[in-house]
Formats: C-alpha cells, structure tokens, sequence
C-alpha cells in the first residue's frame, strides 16, 4: 500500500492564516502610530494566538501506511501501528466529530477538520479489524459531517481585523 497523506481543509487554513497576517497587521499599525503599551497588548495576543494556531495546523497531518498511522503535530510526531490498536471510535458533539484510535499504551485523536475525510475513515477501517471500529463509525463514513462554524467564525473574525486596521490607519488615509 502507498502511503496516504491528509491535512486540516484548506477552508479552515486559509482564514487561520489571514487571521494571523491582520492581527499582525494591526499590532504594527497600532505600534507605528505610537500607541500606549497598555493599548498595543490586545492586538499582540491576537497576533500571538492566531500565529501559533496558524503554525500548529500547517504543521499537523495524518499520514497512513502498511504499518500504521503517524499524526505530524508541531511538537512531534505520534505514531500507533495497525496491530496494537484495539478501538477505533468517534464522539460527535453537534457537527464537530472527535476520532480516537487507542491502544493499550497510547492513543491518538484527531477531529473532521481533515481533508477527505471519508477517505480517512474508509482507509482507517480497512487497516482495523471488524471488532475494533466502534458502530458510529461506519455511519460516519458514509456520511462525514462537516463543522463550517469554525470557518464562519474565522471569516467574521478576519473582517473585524479588516475593519480595525482600517479604523486605526484611516484617518492617516484623509
């Protein structure tokens, strides 16, 4: 078998990313006009947060081979092989679905912010024996939710960014 990769969807990386490039816009446009430090610590932890979440999901990726599977995070990789994983599960809350393979030792989890996640699970289940993949997730297979409030909510935030570099640099604009 040929290893197959998977990333976070692109709709959520694409708006993470701007979210990460406005909030560090505004903190150095708030900077250069001179702003109090007391002002300048908002848009700092914005460009903070929304950089280090921006990383951290360019960085993770499930990659799936004859032996096992291999989550890439930013602070190292974890991997479960096929023959010690004894349940395969999922816990859905709303549209957001949470998948956990577990062994003996360890365990990995990782959420339907994936790509081609019927792919993944079809691909999953064909690696597992019959009696480790839970009765949830055969149906969720068939049927991937997808969670667009995460990407909704990322948009909106990228426009009151938007809005607040142009609040801070418009009337240099006039």
């Amino acid at each position: 078998m040929e290893a197959k990769e998977y990333r976070i969807r692109k709709a959520l990386v694409i708006p993470h990313l701007l979210c990460s490039l406005l909030a560090i816009g505004l903190l150095g446009a708030s900077w250069r006009q001179g702003e109090p430090s007391g002002r300048l610590f908002i848009p700092a932890l914005l460009a903070l947060l929304f950089t280090a979440l921006a990383v951290n999901i360019l960085f993770r990726r499930l990659r799936i081979d004859e032996k096992g599977i291999t989550q890439h995070r930013l602070y190292g990789p974890k991997t479960l092989s096929f023959a010690e994983i004894n349940r395969f599960d999922a816990t859905r809350l709303r549209k957001r679905v949470f998948f956990a393979l577990s062994s003996a030792e360890s365990y990995l989890l990782f959420s339907n912010a994936y790509g081609d996640l019927r792919d993944l699970i079809q691909t999953l289940c064909q690696h597992l024996p019959a009696e480790t993949i839970g009765e949830d997730i055969l149906p969720l297979a068939d049927n991937p939710p997808l969670h667009l409030s995460s990407i909704v909510t990322l948009w909106l935030m990228a426009g009151i960014l938007g809005v607040g570099i142009f609040l801070q640099i418009g009337p240099q604009l006039s």
